[in-house]
């Protein structure tokens, strides 16, 4: 299925294009023209003077990221939504009940996923990637998110991972090959105000392209980097009690320049070739700048139902401060006594080491008793904020909507473009993806169903806008303590998310805590 391409009217398009640019494009500078423009679409990639345009249209998310079609910027929740915006390490769940809080994600996308589909949608009915090893062919997003209280820290990285192969010769030896890692990076900090409705949040991104032969001598497998790095912030409203949130997140335009001190060096037309220049099939351009253009996210859920969307988070750590500042009031008596004791048995004379000895121990069985107090308070604590928990009702529908627009670039290609070496241009345009994505709870403590759509936009010339339609579940399964790494009795979910396209279908399963 394919949707009709979405425009606004010519004028008003190219004015908010123009606008847009304007105001949030930070790419830097260009360098001085080198080997000459790059050609039209077709052409051979025979120059450096072009840039890789690394966005990616179809949804790239955790199972019910995607399972809402990407609408999930106004909702924020868990580790999936950090490259969404950079609120999401400080938003507390009503499900948490500890000070401080560790989450972990991976995501994995493996070849297949990629190169059965037009995974970049410039039109083909495959990904071509004709020169490209598809055992070394990965996309690994790790993250990890840390909050203490209302204070918030993550860092995700988007690693895609290309091993390219040049053309046997003529002895039938394969020439050297040489392996193409991008990286984003998000170094992210956030914090809850206003009693946790408002959570404010920013950091870098961080882009680089690193290029290297794994089958060079040792020490010479690095060829050339290129590094660059943006800003992000994000904001998000979530009024305590009330059934809606609103949410935007804004990330800067990042272009990564050729670092000069590579090995992989331009040669007298300003270009940097891998290959042997009188071969020119098995040849490679690379490219003199990396690109990421700048994107703003903007978006509103709401809730209905008898379930409390925006519950009160109160920190366990300051109802455990009354218990742990009495004992720090008794530990102060303890040792005034202890002075006291000293003292009147000094003037007494009967003051020695076994007298010490016994008030000391005396006094130290009463501060473990108090220690184990404090220790039954904070664990009777946590019960009580886990019971409160399970008794919310259930039932509730979550819709969310959110717009995601992004920049235009110039003389820039996609990644499939840079490993067919024939010219696609990308970007050309500012474009936007409208989202809906709407979730229920369908059996009360058993199972949640989600689904949702949205408009691919596409940044090439070659082929037009796609619908997709999103689908996802969360199934509980049995209690698991997983060892003892976790509670007693703790409840496990299946999830699952499929987002299908004209020319595309990606699925995806993870494993997690019910809630």
């Amino acid at each position: 299925m394919t949707c009709a391409r979405a425009r606004l009217p010519c004028s008003r398009g190219k004015a908010l294009g123009r606008t847009l640019a304007l105001l949030f494009s930070t790419a830097a500078p260009r360098m001085a023209m080198a080997a000459g423009p790059l050609g039209p679409d077709g052409s051979p990639l025979h120059t450096s003077q072009y840039g890789i345009d690394l966005t990616q249209t179809p949804i790239q998310a955790g199972a019910r990221v995607t399972g809402l079609a990407g609408a999930y910027v106004a909702i924020a929740e868990g580790i999936d939504a950090d490259i969404q915006t950079p609120v999401t390490p400080a938003v507390r769940a009503p499900y948490s009940v500890d000070h401080s809080e560790l989450e972990l994600g991976l995501g994995l996308t493996l070849p297949v996923a990629v190169t059965t589909t037009d995974f970049f949608n410039t039109g083909h009915q495959h990904t071509q990637l004709a020169s490209a090893d598809q055992s070394g062919f990965l996309f690994v997003t790790p993250a990890i998110n840390l909050a203490w209280g209302n204070f918030g820290v993550g860092v995700t990285l988007e690693l895609q991972n290309y091993s390219l192969l040049r053309e046997t010769i003529a002895s039938g030896a394969r020439r050297d090959e040489f392996d193409a890692q991008f990286l984003i990076g998000h170094l992210q900090a956030a914090n809850r105000f206003l009693d946790g409705q408002l959570v404010v949040g920013g950091g870098l991104r961080v882009l680089e392209l690193d290029v290297t032969n794994p089958n060079a001598p040792e020490g010479q497998t690095h060829l050339a980097t290129s590094v660059g790095m943006g800003v992000e912030t994000g904001v998000l409203w979530a009024p305590t009690d009330e059934p809606y949130r609103l949410g935007a997140a804004f990330h800067s335009a990042i272009t990564a320049s050729a670092n000069p001190g590579g090995r992989i060096t331009p040669n007298a037309a300003g270009d940097r070739v891998l290959g042997d220049p009188s071969d020119p099939v098995n040849q490679f351009y690379l490219p003199n700048w990396i690109y990421q253009p700048w994107d703003l996210n903007v978006g509103m859920a709401v809730q209905i139902g008898p379930r409390p969307f925006n519950e009160r988070w109160i920190d366990p750590e300051g109802r455990a401060d009354v218990a742990r500042a009495a004992i720090e009031r008794r530990r102060a008596e303890r040792r005034y006594r202890r002075a006291l004791l000293f003292q009147r048995l000094g003037a007494e004379g009967g003051l020695d080491e076994m007298a010490e000895r016994a008030i000391d121990a005396e006094l130290d069985n009463e501060q473990a008793f108090d220690e184990l107090h404090v220790e039954r308070v904070e664990r009777e604590l946590r019960q009580r904020m886990k019971l409160a928990y399970a008794r919310l009702p259930r039932p509730y529908a979550l819709l969310s909507v959110s717009l995601v627009l992004t920049g235009s670039l110039t003389d820039a290609v996609g990644i499939e473009s840079f490993l067919q070496r024939v010219v696609a241009r990308s970007g050309e345009k500012v474009v936007y993806s409208p989202r809906l994505g709407i979730e229920t709870e369908v059996v009360p403590g058993w199972l949640k169903v989600r689904g949702g759509t949205y408009s691919e936009p596409t940044r090439f010339a070659t082929s037009t806008p796609r619908l997709h339609g999103t689908v996802g579940f969360d199934a509980k399964v049995l209690p698991w303590s997983a060892f003892g790494l976790f509670d007693e009795g703790t409840e496990w979910r299946i999830t699952t998310s499929l987002d299908a396209a004209a020319r595309y279908l990606s699925w995806g399963v993870s494993v997690g805590v019910w809630h």
